[in-house]
């Protein structure tokens, strides 16, 4: 009676072990990909209603509050070097922020056509195209629509 594993086993076993991951890897990296591309795309969407749903109700009387009528609109700027963007008081660049820096993960990037958005008292963002489109590292993509009257889309699809 012999006892222990001989080289064919082991190589057999190997080699379907090989083959297993040969299929199983790229199914996962797609996986992954797929699902930081999603969790980016409801994150940012979520920031933007965010952002609607303040400058919608932010109608207020300044007096006494210490905030100038200017700084009371809520932005986002976005930065594509690292792909960040961050929800500040004020217009672009110059607000202070409100939420701390929100880095892209997985190697998700996003194309805005402005560096910064921000919706008026009716709801109505302020940007130049009407979408921003995000793209993940094996180029996949998903928009983020804007229509005229200040409804978006495109998180859930």
């Amino acid at each position: 009676m012999q006892k222990g594993i001989t080289t064919l086993e082991v190589v057999l076993a190997a080699l379907i072990i090989a083959l297993l991951m040969k299929v199983a890897i790229p199914n996962a990296t797609r996986l992954v990909d797929r699902a930081a591309l999603d969790y980016e795309t409801k994150r940012l969407y979520s920031e933007l209603r965010f952002l609607q749903t303040v400058n919608r109700s932010a109608k207020f009387d300044a007096t006494g509050t210490g905030s100038s009528g200017v700084g009371d609109v809520l932005s986002i700027k976005f930065t594509t070097e690292p792909p960040s963007y961050q929800v500040v008081r004020g217009l672009g660049y110059t607000g202070k922020p409100v939420r701390e820096v929100h880095y892209l993960s997985y190697g998700v990037k996003f194309s805005s056509p402005s560096s910064s958005v921000h919706f008026d008292s009716q709801g109505k963002a302020s940007i130049t195209s009407n979408h921003i489109t995000l793209t993940s590292r094996l180029g996949k993509t998903k928009k983020i629509s804007f229509d005229s009257v200040g409804r978006m889309q495109g998180a859930n699809q």
